[in-house]
């Protein structure tokens, strides 16, 4: 969902309500629509985007390596701002070698992608080892690749060393 800058200005409160969904989002696999719902507003020299998210992610368990489905849900938002205030904001970054409290993103071509923000959250979201439940063991699935020798890309190492 792109939402473009001159809507949001060109509104009477300068602001944009959104209520869509989305069926494909990179590097994620979907089990149903992301259901993205918020607003978009002129606040001070830049935009500001909140709303909220629903999504079921489909991944594999890391210990059985079944296919699982995860909810995910949760709130969103960010600010952007145009082009040229960007760079200066980048710049400034570089003068002060810090980060500001708050994070600015860019508003290409005058236009917000919604959708890869909800992306962003979605992933920093998600359980970085995802299991099918809490107490999976795994074990079936492993024993099969289970080795008590040395790891052959390992061996010359270790006979060089001894």
């Amino acid at each position: 969902m792109i939402i473009k800058i001159d809507e949001i200005r060109a509104s009477q409160k300068q602001r944009i309500d959104f209520d869509f969904t989305v069926s494909k989002m990179e590097g994620l696999t979907l089990a149903s629509p992301v259901e993205i719902k918020g607003y978009a507003k002129v606040e001070n020299e830049g935009f500001f985007v909140c709303g909220e998210y629903n999504a079921e992610i489909k991944t594999t368990c890391v210990r059985c390596l079944k296919e699982i489905s995860l909810d995910v849900s949760g709130e969103f938002q960010g600010n952007f701002v145009e082009p040229k205030s960007f760079k200066g904001y980048l710049n400034s970054l570089e003068d002060e070698c810090k980060i500001d409290d708050v994070e600015l993103g860019e508003a290409v071509d005058g236009e917000i992608d919604v959708a890869r923000l909800v992306r962003e959250h979605i992933i920093l979201e998600m359980s970085p080892y995802p299991a099918c439940e809490p107490e999976c063991g795994g074990l079936e699935e492993m024993e099969k690749y289970k080795d008590d020798g040395i790891d052959l890309r390992w061996k010359k190492l270790f006979e060089l060393k001894n």
